[in-house]
């Protein structure tokens, strides 16, 4: 039974019986009450840890930084990464993306992530487009 505001007129109830020297009947009623606070420490620890976990979740949430296909991590003014997108976004994962010569790899999920080119005058089309990171979502 989950302890209530009312659990502390069982305290009572226990100095009662002890001073009517029942003193069976004001052990039972103590053990009980130390089963419900050992149980609410056990739930506060498990509530207090949960809290910890948001809050950084939260920070990290607040230093991700998105460049419209990979995030980057901004830590003391720098930025670190590239992590994935794809596990990211899933499973709240930072999977550092791995650095190849014309794309990143993720090691998580497995997605690729082409590098930019460098931009010239001319360029139009498919050609354009590729110049951009997507990410390629394969098997």
């Amino acid at each position: 039974m989950a302890p209530t505001l009312s659990s502390g007129m069982e305290f009572k109830r226990a100095l009662d019986l002890a001073h009517n020297g029942d003193l069976d009947g004001a052990r039972a009623i103590l053990g009980r009450l130390q089963g419900d606070y050992l149980r609410l420490c056990e739930e506060n620890e498990t509530l207090r840890r949960q809290m910890d976990e948001v809050a950084r979740i939260l920070d990290l949430a607040e230093n991700m930084e998105f460049d419209g296909q990979k995030y980057w991590l901004l830590e003391n003014f720098k930025k670190k990464g590239p992590f994935c997108q794809v596990c990211y976004d899933r499973e709240a994962l930072l999977v550092r993306l791995q650095e190849h010569d014309k794309h990143w790899h993720c090691q998580g999920c497995g997605n690729l992530y082409l590098k930019r080119r460098a931009s010239n005058a001319g360029k139009t089309g498919l050609r354009s487009v590729l110049g951009k990171t997507i990410p390629l979502f394969g098997d």
